[in-house]
């Protein structure tokens, strides 16, 4: 088995060249060599690996081994299984995903638009940011408008709660230490204390919820999307006007979200699992 995502004619390694084809016509550079090499390793492993299996098979030291996972950890790049010394990737390979994700997704996103007849999007992480990568909106005079490309701070909304309450403790941590919690409406969360329990919440729920926190009078649920590694990479979110959004419609409407954000996580996973056999 190797864990490997869906990267079209890519592997993570060839997705990496690209990303930086223009270092070639520079000088080499040593670190960033080593850094790949330990970063493919784990990726091409079939189980989780520990340090002397990852310094060995990526012709390295312990030492510098060592010092380039705690690097690509605090990128996200790679993450621990659990409290073991052994590596996995992380969630933040996905950030080289190719545009092309938005096909995987965008046929869910289409019939969960077709059910609720809602603006729904594809949210995904970047460092402390989260980022729209796709949005279907119904044909209704009134609806939300949600541009594809638009960042905001990975924390805020339900979209962002969504990828947040199911992130490795450490992630979150450190996301948290280096954000400012800026109101955006009057409703925003601005304490740290509250917006754990929020987190808790979701994580006994499995979606998120919120009303008026990033814009007034909009209310969105969302979901996350995992790959099968169990990494949080997206999340799956509906946003629409709170007039249309009552406590009796949203009890339907969860259930579709949670779908929806399940199907793509299985055929992420599926995805996964045919390219390693």
């Amino acid at each position: 088995m190797v864990y490997l995502v869906n990267l079209g004619n890519y592997t993570p390694f060839d997705v990496f060249e690209h990303k930086a084809k223009g270092l070639h016509e520079m000088k080499t550079n040593r670190s960033v060599e080593r850094a790949l090499s330990v970063l493919v390793t784990v990726c091409q492993s079939g189980t989780p690996m520990g340090l002397t299996e990852i310094s060995r098979d990526a012709g390295l030291d312990k030492a510098t081994t060592l010092r380039l996972l705690t690097t690509l950890g605090n990128a996200d790049m790679v993450r621990q299984e659990g409290g073991s010394r052994c590596y996995l990737p992380g969630a933040g390979i996905y950030n080289f995903w190719p545009s092309d994700i938005r096909s995987i997704c965008h046929p869910h996103l289409q019939v969960l638009l077709d059910k609720t007849q809602e603006t729904v999007c594809l949210i995904t992480p970047r460092g402390n940011q989260r980022v729209c990568r796709d949005s279907l909106e119904p044909d209704r005079d009134l609806r939300i408008v949600a541009p594809i490309g638009r960042e905001l701070p990975i924390f805020m909304g339900a979209s962002g709660r969504a990828m947040m309450a199911f992130m490795p403790e450490a992630q979150r941590d450190r996301i948290l230490d280096q954000v400012a919690f800026k109101a955006m409406t009057e409703k925003s969360v601005t304490d740290r204390e509250a917006y754990l329990h929020q987190l808790k919440e979701v994580r006994q729920s499995g979606y998120a919820f919120n009303v008026g926190e990033v814009a007034i009078d909009t209310s969105a649920i969302a979901a996350p999307i995992y790959d099968g590694l169990g990494n949080v990479v997206a999340a799956v979110v509906l946003r629409a006007p709170d007039t249309r959004l009552p406590k009796i419609k949203i009890s339907s409407i969860v259930p579709e979200v949670v779908k929806t954000a399940r199907d793509i996580s299985a055929e992420l996973k599926e995805m996964q699992t045919t390219m390693a056999a």
